[in-house]
């Protein structure tokens, strides 16, 4: 295998376990990257290829559809995903030669194909260098909108029924910002590789080489990485020192950890989940973040603690959602999603927020949050919770947008007890 393949070999490896297996795309990488022994350039091409795909997947099948003889799902899934790397190459990245991508491809044909598979590699691949995108004729149409932006047509249709323009489809295809929160219980200053978000006290974007993860700031504790739309739900939240904090959904624990930054280590927050492999991962997060006035415990937000009414200052509902927001940095997410699945989830979000309005202290203040795009799971839910709770007065409510805010899509909306 030559050295110009490995990283298309890694990012093949990522994206037939997410098919196959139903693995998630950004753990499979960490995983294989992991293992692979490669350079930090060659990481970044592979992460750069398997994202890339998995944004892009809809957009590249159809490509796939028009020039091969074969139907798609005649494919094996290893020949299928190296047409999708090649032609993804082709069409978005411009570092290497359009000859050495198909020799590449080809290479990886003759090792995971069979003895046909090369020469089938090769021909799709550059009738592909020089076709067209075969995008529907009628733009802004559903169809359109899903191909080109690899978006399954429910999804298109809730979303342009809500409002949404095609500036928002094309930014759930964009790099994110790799965004981080200062974090002052370990640090007060970072250098020019990390760049001042104005609106954000504590909010930088990192804008150094390789992963931020690999810096000593993350290592020691001097950073936490978090996007700006968190930042500001927790800012929102309005938490002041000494007070009793409860965050009912918190793994992994960075809305925690910012919550405890804001007390200065001062009154308490307990951090709940419902999964029990979840808490040392909240743990072990704000142990690294110097975090000392936080108890983390096992709870199920679905079902009434009666050891925690009125008992708090301050509480955050983060609920379990759809997950929609953060497709820019979870493209599998686009695929693996279902309108049934967004009614599922409906009921949880409602049932935890029902709950966790009885922990509210009278006088204190409730925040509701998801990391999502969708009405039902967000302005719907505040109507009916306002509608039900006149004892709740609403503060703020905002969708926050990637096209707009340069942020994750995220909903926040808080409330004060009267």
């Amino acid at each position: 295998m030559s050295a110009l393949s490995k990283p298309r070999e890694a990012a093949l490896k990522a994206l037939v376990l997410c098919e196959k297996d139903g693995a998630y795309l950004n753990i499979a990488l960490r995983d294989i990257l992991h293992d692979a022994n490669m350079d930090a350039r060659d990481n970044a091409l592979a992460t750069a290829l398997a994202m890339g795909v998995m944004k892009n997947v809809l957009f590249l099948d159809n490509i796939i559809e028009n020039l091969s003889t074969i139907k798609l799902k005649k494919l094996s899934v290893w020949i299928h995903n190296i047409l999708r790397i090649g032609i993804y190459s082709h069409r978005f990245l411009d570092r290497v030669p359009v000859s050495a991508t198909v020799n590449e491809c080809v290479r990886l044909a003759r090792r995971y194909g069979h003895s046909s598979s090369a020469g089938f590699v090769n021909a799709i691949l550059r009738k592909a260098a020089s076709s067209e995108d075969f995008l529907p004729s009628d733009k802004g149409s559903d169809k359109y909108i899903s191909i080109k932006y690899s978006l399954p047509t429910w999804l298109v249709e809730m979303w342009k029924g809500e409002g949404y323009s095609e500036d928002f489809f094309a930014a759930l295809n964009l790099d994110p910002p790799v965004t981080v929160r200062l974090n002052t219980l370990k640090c007060s200053a970072l250098p020019e590789e990390f760049q001042k978000i104005p609106s954000l006290p504590h909010g930088y974007n990192y804008t150094g080489g390789g992963s931020v993860e690999n810096t000593s700031f993350y290592k020691d504790g001097s950073i936490a990485v978090q996007d700006g739309a968190s930042q500001m739900a927790i800012m929102a939240l309005d938490v002041k020192k000494d007070m009793r904090v409860l965050d009912l959904c918190s793994a992994p624990g960075g809305k925690a950890a910012y919550i405890a930054q804001l007390l200065e280590n001062s009154g308490e927050v307990i951090s709940c989940d419902i999964h029990e492999h979840k808490l040392e991962l909240i743990k072990n997060n704000l142990s690294r973040l110097g975090v000392a006035n936080t108890k983390v415990i096992q709870n199920d937000a679905t079902v009434k603690n009666e050891a925690f009414l009125e008992a708090f200052d301050r509480v955050l509902a983060d609920v379990p959602c759809s997950g929609l927001g953060v497709l820019r940095r979870k493209p599998d997410i686009r695929l693996n999603k279902s309108p049934l699945a967004n009614e599922q989830l409906v009921k949880i979000q409602r049932e935890i927020l029902e709950n966790a309005s009885c922990y509210v202290k009278k006088g204190g203040k409730l925040l509701y949050s998801t990391c999502t795009v969708a009405r039902n799971e967000n302005e719907d839910a505040i109507k009916e919770f306002s509608e039900k709770h006149p004892d709740f007065t609403l503060l703020e409510e905002r969708q926050l947008l990637p096209n707009k805010d340069n942020t994750d899509g995220f909903f926040y909306a808080s409330f004060e007890r009267k």
